[in-house]
């Protein structure tokens, strides 16, 4: 309403002045010419405006739905293996070597690209490196830098090793925790966000969170917040406004927070 009205009143009509009929009247042709283009600009306005809106929410919806395959190969591979998949593949001496997005492509439905990894190298190996630029469809953000890019913003959010009074994200170094650890409920726990600096999607990058840490940003390619996939599988805008201590509630799986939903 604000943009409109801005917009109306640089539609001005300017009184006219005493002066002879002829003047008068060229005078008011001009104006209504004015009025007309003045008023089909605004249209247009109106129509570039609902066609810029109508794009963002179908992105967002395509992101929306990115999300939701990835949750449900999250939890396919929850089923196979008992747990949620360690934030990296990992070396014999513990170095992360692929990212979690690697170890869920069969349940995605792309075991023969899965096959085709190195598991034992790292992703930046001159083997695994070169299968960057077949990065699934899911991983690629509609609003960000696109699947040919071979960058992802969807990242897990890596806490701490757990201790007996630790409080955690559902990700630790070397380890995915089982859904039956998240004591706050799986739809009070975010699992998956999408973030405003893509990483290689085979690359095990992501947000890192400590209790005694920042908390990570909410921010993605849709501004205003970032979508975020929770263990029960839904799927929600998390607001860049989100209070401090309901976001620290949300990544965290035992934390004993009532998020209100």
């Amino acid at each position: 309403m604000s943009a409109l009205t801005t917009l109306g009143e640089e539609v001005r009509f300017l009184p006219e002045e005493p002066s002879p009929r002829p003047r008068a009247w060229r005078r008011g042709r001009v104006a209504g010419w004015t009025a007309v283009v003045g008023f089909g600009g605004l249209a247009a306005w109106i129509a570039i405006a609902g066609a810029v809106r109508a794009i963002g929410e179908s992105r967002r919806a395509e992101c929306v739905a990115h999300l939701g395959r990835i949750g449900r190969a999250i939890q396919d591979y929850h089923v196979a293996h008992g747990h949620l998949p360690a934030p990296a593949i990992s070396g014999r001496d513990g170095t992360p070597l692929l990212s979690w997005r690697v170890a869920i492509l069969p349940q995605l439905g792309d075991r023969s690209l899965y096959d085709r990894f190195r598991l034992d190298e790292p992703w930046d190996s001159p083997h695994n490196r070169a299968l960057l630029a077949e990065m699934p469809p899911e991983f690629a953000c509609p609003s960000g830098p696109g699947q040919r890019s071979g960058r992802t913003g969807y990242q897990v959010v890596v806490g701490p090793e757990t201790t007996p009074t630790s409080v955690n994200t559902p990700f630790e170094p070397g380890r995915g925790a089982d859904l039956r650890e998240i004591t706050d409920g799986t739809s009070n726990t975010v699992l998956v966000v999408e973030g405003d600096s893509p990483v290689p999607w085979t690359k095990p990058d992501d947000l890192q969170w400590s209790p005694d840490g920042p908390l990570p940003r909410v921010e993605s390619p849709h501004g205003g917040g970032s979508h975020a996939m929770f263990a029960d599988g839904s799927i929600r805008f998390v607001n860049v406004t989100i209070q401090p201590e309901t976001l620290r509630a949300v990544l965290t799986i035992n934390g004993g927070e009532l998020t209100g939903g």
